[in-house]
C-alpha cells in the first residue's frame, strides 16, 4: 500500500469499500491538542442567540502577545434537531482580518454536525462545546475571526449564544460582505501549549477529529468523534457520556 489512506466512514445500507478497510492500515498525520492556555475569551452570556439560517456568524478576537498558534475554541453553538438528515453540517473556521471583517478563505476549519451540537449541548445554547482548530504561523497581538458558516432553514439551524458585549460580532449573507453588529458572541480561544489533559485529536486536516472532557478527578466524562464519509452527508458521528461510581467506570451511554 502506498500513501496515506483517507478517512472514510461507511454508508448505511451499503457494503464496505476497500478504502474503508485500508484507512486503518496506515499512519495518519495528526495534531494532539491539550487543555493548554486560554488566550482570549468572552464568557458572560447575553440574553439571546443568532441563528445560521442564511447567515454567516463571526466573532473577532485578538491573539495574545507572543501567541502564534491556536489549538481549539469553545463556543455555545447548538441546534434543536438531533439528526443530520434534517440539518446539514456546517463549519467553524478561523479567518484573518481585513478592514474589521473576516477576509479570504478559512485558515483552518472544523465540521459542526447536528448530532454533536445537539447531543453534546443537550440542545441548550448556554452549553459550550469544544471545536478543534489547530493553526500555526499566526501573528501575535493580531485580530482574527471565528466564523460559523450559514446553514439550515426557518425550521432547523444552528444557533450561537450572544455575550453581554456591545460589539465584536459580525454577520454576512454570503461570507463576503459583512455587517458589524451591536453585540458579541460567547467564545474561548486556547493555544497549543502541551499541558493538561488531552482535549482533542485532529487527523488529516479535520477529516477525523475527537474531543474529550473530564471529571474533576481526571476521568473521561464525554467523548465525541467525527469521521468524514463518502459524501458530505455520509459522515459518522458519535458522542458518549461516561458514568463512574467510587472512581470506577459503571456505564457508557
Amino acid at each position: 500500500m502506498t500513501g496515506i489512506p483517507a478517512w472514510e466512514a461507511a454508508t448505511t445500507g451499503q457494503p464496505p469499500l476497500a478504502s474503508q478497510i485500508n484507512q486503518f492500515l496506515g499512519p495518519h498525520p495528526s495534531n494532539e491538542l491539550y487543555a493548554a492556555v486560554q488566550t482570549a475569551a468572552q464568557t458572560t452570556a447575553g440574553s439571546t442567540t443568532t441563528n445560521t439560517n442564511g447567515t454567516y456568524l463571526a466573532q473577532s478576537f485578538t491573539t495574545a502577545g507572543g501567541q502564534t498558534a491556536i489549538g481549539y475554541v469553545i463556543v455555545p453553538v447548538t441546534t434543536t434537531t438531533t439528526s443530520g438528515s434534517s440539518l446539514a453540517t456546517t463549519t467553524v473556521g478561523l479567518f484573518a482580518n481585513s478592514a474589521g471583517a473576516p477576509a479570504g478563505s478559512a485558515l483552518v476549519s472544523t465540521t459542526i454536525t447536528a448530532e454533536y451540537a445537539n447531543l453534546a449541548s443537550g440542545g441548550t445554547n448556554t452549553v459550550k462545546l469544544i471545536y478543534p482548530l489547530p493553526a500555526t504561523g499566526l501573528t501575535a497581538s493580531t485580530t482574527y475571526w471565528i466564523v460559523v458558516a450559514a446553514a439550515g432553514n426557518v425550521s432547523n439551524s444552528y444557533t450561537w449564544f450572544q455575550s453581554n458585549q456591545v460589539s465584536g460580532a459580525s454577520t454576512s449573507p454570503d461570507g463576503v460582505t459583512w455587517t458589524a453588529q451591536g453585540y458579541g458572541f460567547e467564545y474561548q480561544v486556547f493555544d497549543q501549549t502541551a499541558s493538561g489533559l488531552l482535549t482533542a485529536v485532529v487527523e488529516d486536516s479535520g477529516s477525523r477529529w475527537t474531543v474529550s472532557t473530564y471529571t474533576a478527578t481526571g476521568e473521561i466524562s464525554t467523548y465525541g468523534e467525527y469521521t468524514a464519509g463518502q459524501t458530505a452527508s455520509g459522515y459518522l458521528q458519535s458522542y458518549r457520556t461516561y458514568s463512574y461510581s467510587n472512581g470506577l467506570l459503571t456505564g457508557v451511554s
